[in-house]
């Protein structure tokens, strides 16, 4: 019986913040997907038109 009422935690109180980390988190994937991908792009291999 305590007379102090609880308030929910900061998350629960602000839920954009989720989607605002999911949308950070989302970039640095696509971030360091690309950057793999440039560091290890395939060798070119030129062609000739006959």
């Amino acid at each position: 019986m305590n007379p102090v009422e609880e308030r929910p935690g900061f998350f629960v109180r602000h839920p954009w913040l989720f989607v605002v980390f999911a949308f950070g988190l989302l970039m640095a994937a696509w971030g360091a997907l690309i950057t793999v991908a440039i560091k290890h792009s395939p060798q070119v291999v030129e062609t000739t038109a006959k």
